[in-house]
């Protein structure tokens, strides 16, 4: 069911973007004009801040999840296993920060370096290390390789 959730979740987003062709040219200059500063606090924001698009996340157990970065700083998640999450980013104290919807803490991350293959390491404050790297499609494109 949350399989379900997820994928209708990144088709309902998909179908909401194609109606974006649409815009004039003065809505066009002012996307482009404006940036994520209103919503961004902290330091300069981490890879997956300022990078939307659809992600592999490889944690440090070896578990495989994908998750889906939107414009407007809400994100996308499935789980190895098929747990969909969802919720906003944001950056606290130079961490990029995740909050999922329903839950009251969030989870935050020190991100590395880009490196040259567009991926990256994400360290939480537990001290686990993420490898980040960004693949092709979307969200919905993924789930059929995380379910457990």
């Amino acid at each position: 069911m949350k399989k379900l959730i997820a994928v209708c979740a990144a088709i309902t987003l998909a179908a909401c973007n194609s109606g974006a062709e649409t815009e004039s040219a003065d809505d066009a200059d002012t996307a482009e004009a404006g940036d994520a500063s209103d919503i961004l606090e902290g330091d300069a924001p981490g890879f997956e801040a300022v990078a939307p698009g659809t992600y592999q996340v490889t944690r440090s157990g070896g578990e495989v999840d994908f998750i889906e970065i939107h414009p407007g700083m809400t994100f996308s998640r499935v789980a190895e296993g098929g747990e969909a999450t969802g919720g906003v980013i944001f950056m606290k104290d130079g961490k990029t920060c995740f909050l999922v919807e329903g839950d009251e803490e969030e989870a935050c991350f020190i991100d590395g370096p880009t490196q040259e293959d567009g991926s990256m390491q994400t360290t939480s404050e537990a001290g686990d290390v993420s490898t980040v790297m960004p693949v092709d499609g979307h969200l919905a494109d993924h789930v059929d390789e995380i379910e457990g």
